[in-house]
């Protein structure tokens, strides 16, 4: 989870906090970023373990952290302040989500059916409409 805190921006509605419950908070002009504004290059968050980074995704591309210009991937601390030209903010709070590529997730979703016994259902369901959608998509029957 990223708790990012937009401190200046050229676009008032992103003033405040954004949460991401994810391990990734991608900030630019692309609409497919967490946090979209216009007048910025693309920057990664990241969560790793129990490190911070921010990581501009275009080489070449310098952002300044507490006053010093950087580029490329640094690790940042909670209460940095991140700014682009006239885009400025700084994460509030950060924690490692549990899940990653190691997780052994067939014991974890065991361990939450058993928690849950509902949620075997929905899941259930989610997964027969994940098939008729793949169905519909190659036109089978």
């Amino acid at each position: 989870m990223i708790d990012i805190e937009v401190i200046n921006s050229p676009n008032p509605y992103l003033l405040g906090h954004h949460r991401n419950y994810g391990n990734i908070v991608l900030l630019g002009k692309s609409n497919r970023n967490n946090i979209t504004e216009s007048s910025c290059e693309n920057f990664k968050v990241t969560v790793e373990r129990d490190k911070l980074y921010i990581e501009n995704v275009k080489p070449g591309i310098f952002y300044i952290v507490n006053g010093k210009k950087i580029s490329g991937k640094k690790t940042i601390q909670v209460g940095d302040e991140l700014t682009y030209r006239n885009f400025k903010f700084k994460v509030s709070h950060f924690e490692y989500s549990h899940i990653d590529p190691i997780t052994d997730t067939e014991h974890l979703y065991k361990k939450r059916i058993q928690e849950t016994p509902e949620l075997e259902e929905i899941l259930s369901l989610i997964e027969q409409e994940f098939i008729h959608l793949e169905k519909i998509k190659y036109n089978e029957k």
